[in-house]
């Protein structure tokens, strides 16, 4: 059985409560292993989930069992006490922490509804994380929350301003992912960079594994293209066991790096897990336009940025690249600009061919989109709600993805 694994804070993310370890002696937050095996777990890795049936309803609500909060229970409100601003918690984002009645401390992005103002990730993460689960890849749910802080000063990223109850939208993410990381050093957010797992499908013989690898990675890489996912660095990404951990195959330690803990060391001569799997763990930063920086307002959550970006570039030689500025802080290793095969743009077509017009309404829906609208957004004289200008741009980048033909490099 694997080990059950609680939520931690991590600046990243939304939502952050202290994490313990379980009780049971063979739970490990990470294997470590060196830079060669931890190459090889991740050419294996798994990067394509499968898919299971979902109606619109189950994208709405989201995932059960993994929040501390049901779906209708974080919309219809959470009570909290503010406890620190955002500027001392770390990141460039407008946060704030605050800590509920019943012990939990709550590391939040928000957008004030009154002044236009905050953390547009809070409606990007939610979006992004619904589509990634409704075709079948990983990454970190989100939930949207409707949150009440109590002595809240007037600007909790700062502090600033006279305390009172004040009402924010929110959402929360989980982290980390279901196993525990794989490392070749003991630093919780190593992570991994696209090229990196680009080189490392490369060291793959030729054959029906790597062809596989190569297709479901290419596939990400165009769905990163498409929400504009440009704020690529590694520590975005993260790699971890989804199996249970073979503790036979190293040394069980407790690591002295602050979020660890208990870490199995591997021999060399050993391989401890037998399901490696790539995650996304941030993609607030999406449903722009991207950029070289990720803190405008025009990277996140941007419709017209969004669906004025093309997805592919102009075509050169039958060569498909999709248009993705990633940020400085990326860079060359964010792969950019990056090539796309046919049998990933095809992979990548049959998943979004699965969704129905009621599943990418429910996505945007519950990325609750109508709180940016402002008022006369739609098309003059129409009834075009907020979401049907973002499901119909969806739609859009879906046909450029069915009109573009790509060559192969398998």
């Amino acid at each position: 059985m694997r080990p059950h694994w609680p939520i931690v804070a991590v600046t990243i993310l939304t939502l952050g409560l202290t994490c313990v370890l379980t009780a049971d002696d063979s739970a490990v937050a990470a294997i470590v292993t060196s830079g060669r095996s931890r190459t090889a777990y991740l050419a294996r890795a798994g990067i394509w989930t499968g898919t299971a049936s979902r109606s619109p309803d189950e994208i709405l609500a989201g995932p059960t069992g993994v929040f501390p909060y049901s779906a209708a229970n974080a919309l219809g409100g959470v009570r909290c006490a503010f406890v620190t601003p955002g500027d001392s918690l770390g990141g460039q984002s407008p946060k704030f922490l605050c800590a509920t009645g019943q012990g939990r401390r709550l590391r939040l992005k928000y957008w004030d509804r009154e002044h236009e103002s905050g953390n547009r990730e809070i409606f990007a993460v939610v979006a992004a994380t619904r589509l990634l689960w409704a075709l079948g890849f990983d990454a970190l749910h989100a939930l949207p929350m409707n949150v009440v802080c109590d002595g809240c000063p007037r600007n909790p990223a700062t502090g600033e301003g006279p305390r009172g109850s004040r009402s924010y939208a929110a959402a929360m993410s989980v982290y980390p992912p279901r196993g525990p990381w794989i490392l070749s050093h003991e630093v919780p957010d190593q992570g991994w960079s696209w090229r990196q797992l680009d080189d490392a499908i490369n060291t793959l013989p030729p054959g029906a594994e790597r062809t596989r690898q190569r297709t479901h990675f290419d596939a990400l890489t165009l769905l990163g293209v498409f929400i504009q996912h440009g704020d690529r660095k590694s520590e975005q990404q993260a790699l971890y066991c989804d199996a249970v951990v073979d503790m036979t195959a190293g040394e069980r330690r407790t690591s002295k790096e602050r979020g660890l803990g208990a870490i199995l060391v591997e021999r060399s001569d050993s391989s401890a897990c037998s399901a490696p799997r790539v995650v996304l763990s941030d993609v607030g930063a999406t449903f722009g336009g991207a950029g070289r920086t990720s803190s405008g307002r025009s990277a996140t959550m941007d419709l017209e940025e969004w669906r004025n970006k093309a997805v592919f570039k102009p075509s050169d030689g039958g060569v498909c690249r999709g248009w993705l500025t990633v940020s400085l802080t990326a860079g060359r290793d964010g792969e950019g600009d990056p090539e796309i095969s046919e049998d990933g743009r095809r992979f990548l077509l049959e998943q979004l061919h699965r969704l129905t017009p009621a599943h990418v309404r429910a996505i945007f829906t519950a990325a609750r989109v109508d709180l940016l609208a402002r008022p006369g957004g739609a098309a003059a004289g129409t009834e075009r709600t907020a979401v049907d200008e973002w499901v119909a741009a969806f739609e859009d980048k879906v046909r450029q993805i069915e009109a573009r033909q790509c060559g192969q490099h398998i």
